[in-house]
């Protein structure tokens, strides 16, 4: 039998599916994401006498949050199907410790379902990861016109 040969493509083998480390960096974003919310919600709910600075936990949650969730944009920058893949690896793992906060804190449901807490964070993804796409190909497009291809005699 003779040996398999690769094939590879534009972006190398196996360009469509999704990477390992796209993956493997989700799942250290989600649980960093859900150690966040953890702490976000025992300070908030926990420590009364953390109540004089809502403002400045919350934002530093926020932060945090959106700091964690821009790595996928910045480590997979050329490739936006990696972002989204980490992304919502990252999201769902968030969105399944969020409906297991919601035993603790039952009145965390009535804020945000999980659902809805859920395609919150993908539908901003694929937003995200479209801009990633589509910016790219204007910036191209705007630098000149696309060459004619010559056309073949027949």
């Amino acid at each position: 039998m003779p040996p398999r040969r690769s094939i590879t493509h534009a972006h190398g083998p196996h360009a469509h599916r999704p990477s390992e480390a796209a993956i493997r960096l989700g799942l250290i974003i989600g649980t960093a994401l859900s150690a966040v919310a953890i702490v976000w919600l025992l300070l908030a709910n926990r420590f009364p006498e953390f109540d004089r600075l809502a403002m400045v936990r919350n934002l530093a949650a926020v932060v945090l949050s959106a700091i964690l969730m821009l790595i996928p944009v910045y480590r997979f920058w050329k490739h936006p199907p990696h972002v989204l893949t980490c992304g919502l690896t990252a999201w769902a793992i968030l969105t399944v410790m969020y409906a297991a906060l919601q035993i603790p804190f039952p009145r965390l449901s009535t804020r945000l379902g999980i659902f809805h807490f859920f395609m919150l964070g993908a539908i901003l993804l694929a937003l995200i990861s479209a801009l990633l796409w589509v910016v790219p190909l204007l910036l191209t497009l705007r630098q000149g016109p696309p060459v004619p291809a010559r056309k073949r005699a027949h």
